[in-house]
């Protein structure tokens, strides 16, 4: 019952630090052609859909799975939900499937043809008018949507003149490949960030997780579950302890 209240006491915190909440939730696991399946991307992309839901307050979330998950309908999606996005609003773009280097991969990519191009999102995200904004993927070489990023990078602490936030947090290093975890039907990062953005990244137990605290929490238990082979990466335009989750 306490269990209950606590969680009960964060969704409505939630709806306090921003006013709506528009998001695009993408998991793709079966791919056309001989691009190999994945077998836990449209459970993440669910858990993340289900987890935002709980805060879209006038907003509006989209969930796109599988053979749906075609470039053309993740950019119009994107496109259409974050132009109703007001300055006070939260954007959430969730991807999680294959990565390669400068692209997500939807259900229909070829090759480079019809690859998710990261210019595509950063475009989209710099037209959007809300001046918070979260960019996650669980994907392969996600890294990669900074550019040539430093292998050591780490959490920013820029923020931007307009007092905009915008968040990237990838799953793993420009040259890294993501984990699943084939017995929980999730990949490593993905489990943690819901942990974390749960409650569990909470370190210094004020009520708040903040972006660097997410940031240590998800990585930390990712290197640890995967030997070191994987590592998150957060950077963007954003104060380091801007907070993601403030509790009661």
């Amino acid at each position: 019952m306490q269990k209950s209240i606590i969680i009960l006491s964060l969704l409505f915190s939630m709806l306090h630090l921003h006013a709506a909440v528009y998001g695009v939730f993408v998991g793709v696991e079966k791919y056309d052609g001989t691009v190999s399946d994945l077998t836990a991307s449209v459970d993440d992309a669910e858990r993340m859909y289900r987890f935002f839901l709980n805060y879209a307050d006038g907003g509006q979330l989209v969930l796109i799975k599988d053979k749906e998950a075609t470039k053309q309908k993740i950019l119009y999606s994107m496109d259409t939900l974050f132009k109703k996005a007001k300055a006070d609003d939260l954007v959430v773009f969730y991807f999680s499937g294959h990565g390669a280097s400068g692209m997500f991969c939807p259900h229909n990519v070829c090759g480079g043809k019809m690859g998710l191009w990261h210019t595509e999102i950063k475009a989209l995200f710099k037209r959007c008018k809300a001046r918070t904004k979260l960019c996650v993927a669980d994907a392969c070489f996600a890294g990669s949507i900074k550019g040539r990023a430093s292998s050591s990078q780490q959490v920013s602490a820029a923020s931007t003149s307009s007092g905009s936030n915008v968040v990237v947090f990838m799953s793993s290093r420009d040259s890294e490949v993501s984990i699943e975890n084939p017995n929980q039907y999730t990949g490593v990062f993905t489990k943690y960030l819901l942990q974390g953005l749960k409650g569990c990244a909470d370190n210094n137990k004020d009520g708040t997780v903040n972006a660097y605290e997410l940031y240590a929490y998800v990585r930390c238990n990712v290197r640890q579950s995967t030997n070191g082979k994987q590592t998150p990466v957060m950077f963007g335009s954003y104060k380091k302890y801007t907070p993601i989750i403030t509790y009661r």
